[in-house]
This record gives C-alpha cells, structure tokens and sequence, in this order.
C-alpha cells in the first residue's frame, strides 16, 4: 500500500487527530485500528481501498475528518468537518470522498474566530467499534479550569454527546478522592468510571496537557477515540470578559437552574430559536435559547450574548463552541423553551443559572 498510512505511523500530512492517536497506539493505548488518507495523496487510492478494509477485519467502519488544524491548542473545530460511523464496505469509499471535501463550514469558522482556514483534511479509516457505553473525560474542569476528572457518559455510541441530543451520566474525580456520580443514567459504575479516569490521566501525561479525551467500553475495554487540547478557559480568566452588572433599576426574578457549559456572565434579552426557519428573529447580543445547536447554528453563536440548550451537556457543539468564542453557556435546561421569549436576562455560566429581571416601569 502507497496512499495509505497505517495510524500507527501517522505523521503530519495525516492531520492532527491521526497524529495523535498513532502516538497513543505507539505507547500502549487501546486506540482502533485504521489507516489515514493523507492530504495530497493523489490519485489510486481507491484500488487500495479494498485492501485496507480487509486489514481491518471488520463489518463497518468510522470515516472520520483529521485536519491540520483540528483539534487544536486554542480551537477544536469541533463539528466542523465530517464524520460517518457504522459505515458498511460497499459505502466506505463514497465516504471518504465526501469527507475529503467537506471544508466549508470549517472555512467559515476560522474566519469568525480569526485561526487560519482549513482548506484540506486527511481521513481516518476505522474498524468500528459496537460500545456499551461511551463519552468524553476531560482532565481538568471545563468550566472552572480546577484539576479534576470529569466525566460524562452515555448508553451506546458517543455521538449523541456532540448532537446535545442526549442527558448524559456525568461523574467527578478530584484526586485523592472515589469517583463521585453527580447525575445517574445507570451507565458506568465506579469500576468503570475510575478505569475511564485512568486511562485519561495517562493521555494528559503522554500529550503533555490537559485533554478532552473520547472514550468508549467495548468488551470490557476502554478504548481511546480521540485526544485533543481543552480549549475552556477558568472561570477566573474569562471574567475580564463577563458583561457588566444588571443595572441598578432592574429586579431579579429566578432563577432557572441548568448545568454550567462555558464560565463567565451576560445579559440579554432572551431569544427563543426553533429552528434554521428562525434565525432571522436572532438580534446580535440576545441570549439564544434552543434545544440544540450544530455546525450551521455557527452564525447565530457568534452573535449571541450567551447560549443556553435544553439538552445535551459540556460535550455538546454548544457547549464546546461557546467555551472557544468565551461566551456563557448552560447546557440541561428542559424548561429553557418555556421562558418568556424577548424577556431580559442575566445568565452565569460559571454558576449555571440563568435569572429573568424585571424591568423598572
């Protein structure tokens, strides 16, 4: 084989989240096996695709984006490129075609947070694993910047974090301290989350910094899907760009009470958003409100005072996005499309509190 790289091997032509996986392969890591398309690497590697997939002895597979710059120091791209699971052979090479290509909401997004375009990414090849549960472990708090291991778990595949699609089992580990279960879905036990932790910490001391680390069980394993750089800020250091108090002639009524996403303060008027179908209601500096975002909600992000979701947790886009923009956000709030639509707020990402005011007459 030519055009392919074994993940082992991968160097820098094969992006950034392959680099950093071949170098957890290379020291023990439980990482899946797969082989990277380089970028440039011209044409004929569809003839070897073929052989590739039977390397990988598997049924389906991951087709996953590895840009230059993904997964980076001070932005993650997250949800920017293309990812494909569960993907059978015959679909494989439609797949990574597509996701070679996928740059242009990455393109836009650089722009908005001012890091160079993406303009090509290597794909990642994957045997797919069937997890019994999987998410994210980040070594220090996202939101606080306090070393801890936090964890946030889900039945099944770990996309549904990413999507907000899903209320996650979160866990805390504080050294010296038994891991902590702070919301139950009955999808880890103690055993698992403190194997989970392990094999977190370990990443950040290989990688050499605190880590957002995917992980998944699968057959008794923990696996490592991906490890890159927490972009959050603390609480402390993004303060300088919390928005000013409420004013003196308004009165607090609340507060509404969600799980704190990205640190900081704001306040705004309140904008509940259905749907694409609303975005021309959104005002810069308003508070959005919805029950999720993705990619194409970048836009609005970027505008926004603030986000608060109904669903989803510190995995989400929302979350994630609001962190690198250092904006509020507060992810969990099942009552959040209940609140009065154009009502003034003030909202505390740190504390995860979202308290109407009410205006002076």
């Amino acid at each position: 084989m030519t055009a392919f790289v074994p993940l082992r091997a991968a160097d820098a032509a094969c992006g950034s989240k392959a680099v950093v996986l071949g170098k957890l392969l290379r020291t023990g890591f439980a990482v899946p096996n797969g082989f990277v398309l380089p970028v440039d690497s011209g044409a004929g590697w569809e003839q070897e695709l073929p052989g590739v997939l039977d390397a990988l002895d598997g049924s389906s597979f991951a087709v996953r984006s590895s840009g230059m710059a993904e997964d980076g120091h001070e932005s993650s791209y997250a949800g920017q490129f293309h990812t494909s699971l569960d993907v059978p052979s015959a679909e494989v090479e439609d797949e990574v075609r597509r996701t070679a290509v996928a740059v242009e909401e990455a393109r836009a997004y650089a722009t908005v947070i001012g890091q160079p375009a993406a303009d090509k990414v290597a794909v990642i090849v994957q045997r797919m694993l069937s997890p019994a549960a999987a998410g994210v472990a980040f070594t220090r708090d996202p939101v606080t910047g306090r070393r801890s291991i936090v964890i946030e778990a889900v039945h099944g595949l770990g996309d549904q974090l990413v999507s907000g699609q899903a209320h996650p089992e979160r866990w805390r580990i504080t050294p010296g301290n038994d891991p902590r279960c702070l919301t139950t879905r009955k999808v880890l036990n103690t055993e698992q989350a403190t194997k989970v932790s392990r094999v977190a910490a370990l990443a950040e001391k290989i990688l050499g910094g605190p880590q957002d680390v995917e992980w998944a069980i699968a057959d008794g394993q923990v696996w490592v899907l991906q490890a890159r750089p927490i972009t959050a800020i603390s609480a402390t250091e993004n303060a300088t760009a919390a928005a000013p108090s409420p004013d003196a002639t308004t009165t607090a009524v609340g507060p509404t009470f969600g799980t704190p996403a990205s640190p900081g303060t704001a306040h705004g008027r309140l904008r509940i958003i259905e749907g694409l179908d609303d975005f021309s209601r959104f005002a810069t500096g308003e508070v959005l409100v919805c029950r999720a975002t993705s990619p194409a909600w970048t836009p609005l992000l970027v505008r926004a005072a603030a986000v608060v979701t109904t669903r989803g947790g510190l995995l989400s886009h929302a979350a994630i996005i609001a962190r690198e923009l250092r904006i509020p956000a507060i992810t969990d709030v099942p009552s959040a499309m209940g609140l009065p639509d154009g009502a003034r707020v003030h909202v505390d990402g740190t504390a995860g509190t979202i308290t109407a005011l009410e205006e002076s007459r």
